[in-house]
């Protein structure tokens, strides 16, 4: 049976679609007639069947003789066939496409492939077109044949879910995680929330900076400041200790996802918009220059651009006093005001074996390499001494309300000569389950058990908690997830690793705030656990 009244309403749902072309391995040729025999078209969104004789195939199009309607002309990408006749059909040729983010797919998509390309002994080439924002990578192997074809195309992050519901991209690449706009978009083509899923694969970590001129002598502006700049309150350095220099505002395009991370969380939340005058650029570089050119400049782009030009970044100073540097450190722990992730999507079901091959080798340690010689914020562990947290020590001490100094004592006992290292574990909100990356997390990190590279050492996993609510309960919750992440931990190592290393769960509750608690965001960087690794009996003793 057909699940629609007419043969144009069928045409219409099937004319939205077509894409990809599919590879045939059986014979393109029509049918002979003593072979045509009923089969059974699906659409592989299930919104509809239809049944009838297949005429032909020529690897793009069925032609399927119903009772009703005729013959019908159905697109086959869109479709299953199902049926004795039906033609063996390979959907996954050399070519598929990486849309999306011009942040992740400027620079760092393309030495990605260039290091996947080399670990299957495979070439690199890179084709550009008459259009910017679309490029061609193929991979060659040894043997001359085409591994791969790429359409890679960056007109923004918007564009990589359209694009993934559309068919045209394997893999949708976001300079942010994907919003409830976006699930919209993909609802329409019967693709879930690919949030919190295998689907949502985390490529590296970056951030936003606020950049101002290198002879500036400004080094940190609180979020309110920012948002007063932008607003056109405040209109000189001088306001602000940086000289009697009017300020130019820089800015991207209002379609811009880093303008989105930054109003978002610099200026909205203090009741501001961009209504001061602006020069808005398209081009990262543009934007640096700019500034660079400027002694009286603001404006904000990607640390990875950022980082290779002689700028002033600008530290985020929060409303209770914390500094927020924009460090490599602060950016894996995100612990940063304008961190973010980079994210890689793909559908549920059968994905393109070379793209997702490219994505599991994008999680490797080989990979690492080419994420930091694009600028980004690569997976490789840094640590951390308790001493080199200054401003968070004296803050926790002097700031916080509900201090407890016998806690606090016992946390410098404990941590004092431990490192802290560079990966947290996070929870989805409300929630007992670890968030996607933080399982990834516990993955890593028993690999890295399992290898030996803890040996001798213990395994520290400290909790931390937001301070809304009583602080006795804090420190019990942060205890709680703690010993979870620690049984989660333990169930993934082998029976020798677990025997041979010490894993300590503690908690140390409303101390060390990675930011204010005045809002959801801050709360939600607070709620942690971390990682830290000690000599066994170096617990110190205060005097």
């Amino acid at each position: 049976m057909i699940g629609l009244s007419s043969r144009a309403a069928w045409g219409s749902a099937l004319g939205t679609a077509l894409l990809s072309t599919l590879l045939l391995t059986a014979s393109a040729a029509p049918l002979q007639a003593q072979q045509a025999a009923t089969v059974q078209l699906s659409a592989n969104d299930g919104s509809m069947t239809i049944t009838g004789k297949l005429l032909s195939f020529d690897g793009n199009m069925y032609v399927v003789e119903t009772s009703d309607l005729g013959n019908l002309r159905v697109v086959a990408d869109k479709v299953t066939c199902t049926g004795t006749v039906c033609p063996v059909v390979n959907q996954f040729g050399p070519v598929f496409g990486i849309y999306g983010s011009r942040t992740v797919g400027t620079t760092l998509i393309p030495n990605l492939l260039r290091g996947y390309a080399k670990s299957v002994d495979a070439t690199y080439e890179i084709v550009p077109t008459d259009e910017p924002a679309e490029r061609i990578v193929r991979l060659t192997n040894a043997d001359g044949s085409l591994r791969a074809e790429i359409d890679l195309q960056t007109r923004g992050s918007g564009s990589a879910f359209p694009a993934l519901a559309d068919g045209v991209a394997a893999i949708g690449v976001a300079d942010r995680r994907m919003k409830d706009s976006d699930v919209e978009k993909i609802a329409a083509a019967g693709i879930p929330d690919l949030r919190d899923t295998d689907n949502e694969t985390v490529l590296g970590v970056d951030g936003i900076v606020m950049i101002a001129h290198p002879d500036n002598p400004v080094r940190n502006l609180s979020s309110l400041e920012i948002a007063r700049i932008w607003s056109g309150e405040i209109t000189n350095w001088l306001e602000l200790g940086g000289g009697d220099y009017p300020i130019t505002v820089n800015s991207f395009s209002e379609s811009s996802g880093d303008r989105a991370v930054m109003m978002d969380a610099l200026v909205r939340p203090n009741g501001r918009d961009e209504t001061a005058p602006v020069t808005r650029w398209s081009a990262y570089q543009d934007m640096v220059d700019a500034v660079m050119d400027d002694r009286g400049g603001i404006g904000f782009v990607g640390r990875w651009l950022a980082r290779t030009n002689d700028v002033n970044l600008l530290d985020i100073r929060e409303s209770c006093g914390l500094l927020s540097p924009p460090t490599d450190f602060r950016m894996k722990i995100e612990g940063y005001a304008l961190s973010r992730r980079l994210y890689a999507y793909t559908t549920p079901g059968a994905v393109h074996p070379e793209a997702q091959a490219f994505l599991d080798w994008t999680l490797t340690s080989e990979a690492q390499a080419y994420i930091k010689e694009s600028n980004f914020i690569d997976r490789e562990l840094e640590r951390m001494r308790l001493e080199d947290m200054g401003m968070m020590l004296v803050h926790t001490a002097a700031v916080e309300p509900d201090f407890d100094g016998a806690q606090y004592s016992d946390m410098m006992q404990q941590l004092r000569g431990a490192d802290r290292l560079s990966t947290s574990f996070r929870f989805n909100t409300g929630s007992s389950i670890l968030d996607v990356e933080s399982i990834r997390n516990v993955q890593e990190l028993a690999d890295r058990m399992e290898a030996g590279e803890f040996d001798g050492l213990e395994v520290l996993l400290v909790g931390f908690a937001d301070s809304v609510g009583q602080r006795t309960r804090n420190t019990e919750l942060a205890q709680d997830r703690a010993e979870a992440v620690r049984d989660i931990v333990v169930d993934s190592l082998d029976g020798d690793t677990a025997n041979r290393l010490r894993v300590v769960p503690l908690s140390y509750g409303e101390l060390l705030p990675l930011s204010c608690n005045e809002d959801d965001v801050g709360r939600a960087r607070n709620r942690r656990v971390e990682v830290w690794l000690r000599l066994p009996n170096s617990r110190t003793t205060l005097r």
